[in-house]
């Protein structure tokens, strides 16, 4: 399974005068689940996750970019945490 936020990840930009990330038009999340890989009870236990991630979703420390790529960034950007 294999999952990718779609938003300020994937059509973001960062503003070239100020340096700050510009969202883009939404914030998705899309999981990729192939259909003859997983059962029932994986996909069960995916929605569990999501649902706990949610329920703690105060508490979770935001991401930052510490490096990207001029264009596809989603697919190559290294992350680090904020502290």
């Amino acid at each position: 399974m294999r999952a990718v936020r779609i938003g300020i990840v994937m059509f973001g930009k960062r503003n070239a005068e100020t340096g700050k990330e510009e969202p883009g038009p939404r914030e998705l999340v899309r999981l990729a689940i192939p259909r003859r890989v997983y059962t029932q009870s994986h996909v069960d236990y995916i929605v569990e996750v999501v649902e706990e991630a949610f329920r703690r979703r105060e508490g979770l420390k935001p991401f930052r970019f510490l490096e990207q790529a001029l264009f596809l960034r989603h697919f190559t950007a290294q992350y680090g945490m904020v502290e």
